[in-house]
């Protein structure tokens, strides 16, 4: 898991509110601003926000996509669930 503090919780709570299929595990991880493997790119910007769309860490392939934070890159395989992050 990994933490971040680019979210409100307020912001939290609408996005969750929206998905009530969320398992309970994951809504907990959501209103706690982590992230785990295998979450969906909505249940990321729950957590964390939108993510910086003109970075360079920012970048899509065959692989699938990378989204760039403040301090970390999240990667998303071509079906757009999180595989894994790093620090910049």
């Amino acid at each position: 898991m990994l933490i971040a503090c680019e979210s409100s919780p307020i912001r939290r709570e609408d996005y969750i509110a929206k998905h009530p299929e969320w398992e309970p595990g994951t809504v907990d991880i959501i209103r706690h601003g982590y992230l785990l493997k295998g979450m969906t790119k909505e249940q990321v910007e729950a957590a964390w926000g939108k993510h910086c769309y003109s970075c360079t860490g920012t970048t899509t392939g065959k692989w699938g996509e990378s989204w760039e934070y403040m301090t970390q890159i999240v990667f998303f395989d071509k079906n757009g669930i999180v595989i894994r992050w790093q620090s910049k």
